[in-house]
């Protein structure tokens, strides 16, 4: 699956305080994206427009999920990505109806849904009248200086803040014993790179994984800071002019279990886009290259947090040492 590359944009058209809305009995203003919108003061019957981001985080706070965005494999069965793998959840044992596929969302099948609240990403705003036509509608937005902001809006929406406050604590408790664990990290740089198709990309952010890296005290090499510095969220194609620029302690890089994917895959993948890649990169020469599954990498759930911090912990502690 090829990774959406995207950059912060400029969507949100917040309300002022002087038009703040008048909502009726039973409803709240919720600011977000796209504006603000009532919704519901505790939502009953939600829909997640992306499976893997918002989804999942509804699915693990515990709300009333009645639809979601899916996805179609090889054998034309439907699932949800990263739901199935951490929840074993699918569209038939967890009782939530399919509501399309990325450009090919089933508004009708939604409406029949009777939704009280749907919850998308600002991706999906090109198409929110359809969607807020069958109920009050969010988007949420990603941002590359605060990951959390995303998936804790998603609990405000749901009226699960406490659920999410929880789970926080949980994840800092594991995140100050992995820091106890890993003291020469902090201050170590990184670059998340990925071939793809034959081209090279470089992340300035990549969800989950971003998360736990800095929280783990690693910082962002150059060309990952100066994506950042423009406000890009996920990563770009770059040429290969950039190499000396991804030059860092660390390298990671992410494999597919949907599709099938192996550890030697995303090495493959990057010789194919820059031939030899490994000799001019010393984290890669030295084995300071970590592939970690993108399921686990790419969501802000607390549930993948704490296994990144397992994998990135591992990983590290069985690493050498950068040198000098």
């Amino acid at each position: 699956m090829k990774t959406k590359l995207a950059t912060v944009a400029v969507l949100a058209c917040t309300a002022s305080p002087a038009l703040a809305l008048d909502c009726d009995d039973g409803m709240r203003a919720f600011t977000h994206a796209g504006g603000e919108t009532c919704i519901p003061d505790q939502a009953q019957r939600i829909i997640g427009l992306h499976d893997q981001s918002v989804t999942l985080t509804l699915v693990e706070l515990g709300a009333p999920v009645v639809g979601s965005h899916g996805r179609v494999d090889d054998d034309d069965q439907i699932y949800m990505r990263s739901v199935d793998l951490l929840f074993g959840l699918d569209f038939e044992n967890a009782g939530i109806g399919y509501a399309g596929n990325f450009d090919q969302m089933d508004f009708e099948a939604m409406a029949a849904m009777e939704p009280d609240l749907i919850i998308g990403r600002e991706y999906d705003m090109e198409t929110r009248d359809k969607y807020e036509a069958i109920a009050p509608t969010v988007f949420i937005a990603d941002t590359p200086t605060e990951p959390m902001a995303f998936p804790r809006a998603i609990a405000d929406a749901a009226g699960l803040r406490d659920a999410y406050d929880t789970q926080l604590a949980i994840y800092e408790a594991n995140l100050e014993r992995a820091n106890f664990a890993l003291p020469q990290v902090r201050g170590a740089t990184y670059s998340k790179i990925q071939g793809w198709e034959g081209k090279l990309e470089v992340y300035a952010g990549y969800g989950g994984l971003t998360k736990v890296l800095d929280d783990l005290g690693f910082v962002r090499g150059s060309a990952g800071q100066e994506m950042a510095d423009r406000g890009v969220v996920w990563g770009e194609e770059v040429s290969a002019e950039i190499l000396p620029e991804l030059e860092a302690d660390y390298l990671f890089d992410t494999y597919t279990i949907a599709y099938g994917d192996t550890l030697a895959d995303p090495a493959i993948r990057l010789n194919e886009a820059l031939p030899g890649w490994c000799d001019f990169l010393t984290a890669c020469t030295e084995g300071r290259y970590i592939v970690l599954p993108r399921e686990y990498a790419t969501g802000f759930s607390f549930t993948q947090l704490n296994m990144l911090l397992q994998m990135v912990t591992t990983n590290v502690a069985t690493s050498a040492a950068p040198q000098g």
